[in-house]
C-alpha cells in the first residue's frame, strides 16, 4: 500500500472513532468531554493534508485529477472549514457529528481502484485549477451546513417531543446551529461564485452539461438566501433547505465516481 493511501486509511479510522466516541459518551447521557473528539478529529485532518501534499507532490499540481482524490478533497474542505468556523460558534460537537460524513466520502474514495500518481505532462494552467479547487471547497461548505442542518433538525425534534433532554443538554445550541447554517450556506455560494468566474476565464471552458450543474447548484443555494433575505426563511426551514439542496452536490460528486 502506497504512504498517501495509508494516510488516507487512517485518516477514515480517526474520523470513525471520533464518532463512536461521541456516540457512545451521549448514548450514556453523561457530560461528555469534548477535547478526545476534537483531537480524533484533528488527528484524521492531519492524515488528509498529508494524503493531499504527498499526492500533490507527485502529481506537480492540486491532487483533484481523479475520483478517489476529489472525494478526499471534499472531505478535507469540510473539515478544515469546521475548524475556521465551527469553534467560532461554540459548536465542537459539530465537528463530531461531521466525522461520519467524512468518513463515508473517505471510504467511498477507497473502494476507488488505486491509481498511481504520475506526474502531469503539462499544467492545466491556472484558471482551471481554480475552478475545480473552488467548486469542491464550495462543495465542502456545503457538505458542514447539511451537517449543522441535520443536527439542528434532530435537536428540534427531540426538544418538541420532550424526549432525550439528557443528550439535547451536550449538543450545540440551536440558535448557534442556525447561524452556521445560514453562514455556511453564504460562504459556500460566495466561494461556488468564484469557482464559476474562473470557469469563465479558462481558455477552453468546460463542458456545457458540467457548466449547467455547477450552475444548477449554485442557483439552489442563491435561492435560499434569497429567500431568506426578502421574506425571512425559519430556522428550521434553512434547515431542511441546507440538508436538501446538498443532495444535488452529492449527485454530482456519484456522477463523477461513477466515472
Amino acid at each position: 500500500m502506497s504512504p498517501d493511501r495509508a494516510a488516507l486509511f487512517t485518516a477514515t479510522g480517526f474520523f470513525l472513532a471520533g464518532f463512536g466516541y461521541t456516540v457512545r459518551s451521549l448514548s450514556r447521557g453523561k457530560p461528555t468531554a469534548t477535547w478526545p473528539a476534537f483531537l480524533l478529529l484533528l488527528a484524521g485532518f492531519s492524515c488528509q493534508c498529508a494524503f493531499l501534499l504527498w499526492r500533490g507532490r507527485d502529481l506537480g499540481r492540486c491532487p483533484i485529477t481523479t475520483p478517489f482524490e476529489l472525494l478526499t478533497f471534499v472531505s478535507w474542505a469540510m473539515v478544515l472549514l469546521y475548524f475556521l468556523t465551527g469553534t467560532a460558534y461554540r459548536l465542537s460537537l459539530l465537528g463530531a457529528f461531521t466525522a461520519p460524513l467524512a468518513f463515508v466520502l473517505q471510504s467511498t474514495a477507497l473502494l476507488k481502484p488505486e491509481s498511481a500518481a504520475l506526474p502531469a505532462r503539462s499544467r492545466p494552467g491556472f484558471w482551471p485549477e481554480m475552478h475545480a479547487t473552488l467548486s469542491l471547497i464550495a462543495y465542502g461548505a456545503f457538505a458542514l451546513a447539511c451537517v449543522a442542518g441535520i443536527l439542528y433538525l434532530i435537536q428540534d425534534r427531540l426538544l418538541k417531543r420532550h424526549r432525550g433532554m439528557q443528550v439535547v443538554r451536550h449538543l450545540p445550541p440551536v440558535h448557534h446551529l442556525s447561524q452556521a447554517v445560514h453562514r455556511l450556506i453564504l460562504t459556500g455560494t460566495i466561494i461556488l461564485s468564484s469557482g464559476i468566474l474562473a470557469a469563465y476565464q479558462m481558455p477552453n471552458r468546460p463542458p456545457v452539461g458540467k457548466l449547467a450543474f455547477v450552475w444548477a447548484i449554485w442557483s439552489i443555494y442563491a435561492a435560499i438566501l434569497a429567500y431568506d433575505h426578502w421574506r425571512g426563511m425559519s430556522p428550521r426551514k434553512a434547515a431542511w433547505a441546507a440538508s436538501l439542496g446538498f443532495l444535488l452536490p452529492i449527485i454530482s460528486l456519484w456522477v463523477v465516481v461513477r466515472r
